[in-house]
């Protein structure tokens, strides 16, 4: 039993001694790929910083294009109300000339019957009163 506690104290002072040995190395190594490590993410973070100023001026971009957009649409909304105010506005006076201008029309056709008639009786009458003295003076 103790000749194996000696050999596992061997083991581990061996071990232990390689370790130590080797940690240099290994610390070099680890210091190396570290500094690799940073310097990746230094490239990686001036990348990144790069496409976000770009995608910053292209969202700025895109805000002003949009803010134009809303402006003309604003602007057009509003000249399609006009618009179809003075539409509106047209019908009803064109409606209310039509009006004006169809009972004008039937005021003067009435006018004109009546003148018509009036003369076309003035006529008849005549003729009347004049067969009625033929007929006085004949009989």
């Amino acid at each position: 039993m103790m000749r194996l506690i000696k050999i596992l104290a061997i083991t581990f002072l061996f071990c232990g001694s390689m370790a130590l040995a080797e940690e240099p190395a290994v610390a070099s190594q680890a210091s190396t790929a570290e500094t690799e490590l940073k310097q990746e993410i230094a490239v990686r973070d001036s990348v990144m910083q790069e496409q976000g100023n770009a995608c910053s001026v292209e969202k700025d971009s895109l805000r002003a294009v949009i803010e134009t957009e809303k402006a003309k649409s604003e602007n057009w909304e509003k000249s399609y109300n006009v618009i179809k105010k003075d539409n509106e506005t047209c019908a009803q006076m064109l409606s209310t000339s039509i009006g004006v201008n169809v009972n004008k029309k039937e005021k003067e056709d009435n006018d004109r019957r009546a003148a018509a008639l009036a003369t076309s009786s003035s006529f008849l009458g005549g003729i009347g009163i004049g067969l009625l003295i033929m007929w006085l003076i004949m009989k």
